[in-house]
């Protein structure tokens, strides 16, 4: 289908009963059995990195030339985080197993970062050695 043509990232749910599909600066939440869109995001950028929440509820979005993440709940239309890493640029971004929080490296292995989405607090490890 035109949906599937030329895009980006494609990525089922832990669960496979959902499927988000990248395409440009957009990301549609498929239900696999029908193909009926759940869900439609429309982001600032193109998304290199679209990655599930181990449980399944949260959908992250990484916009690599952009410095930034975007986190969104798919059970709560209203809440969104929101990482931007700036001029440090961004390589990479992954969830943590835990769920409640998301990995970030930056350009040139300077550091990485974790994020709590609970509490919204971060620590920072310099200079981590990673391929």
């Amino acid at each position: 289908s035109d949906l599937f043509q030329h895009s980006n990232v494609v990525e089922f749910s832990p669960s496979g009963d959902l499927v988000a599909i990248a395409k440009g600066n957009t990301v549609n939440v498929l239900e696999t059995h029908s193909l009926q869109v759940l869900h439609n995001y429309t982001l600032e950028d193109v998304v290199s990195i679209v990655e599930w929440s181990p449980t399944g509820r949260h959908l992250l979005f990484a916009m690599l030339k952009r410095g930034l993440v975007v986190v969104k709940s798919l059970s709560d239309e209203e809440w969104k985080c929101k990482i931007d890493e700036g001029m440090a640029g961004l390589t990479g971004a992954k969830w943590v197993p835990d769920g409640l929080q998301i990995i970030t490296f930056t350009d040139y292995q300077l550091r990485a970062t974790i994020w709590n989405l609970k509490d919204k607090s971060s620590c920072f490890i310099k200079s981590p050695k990673y391929s």
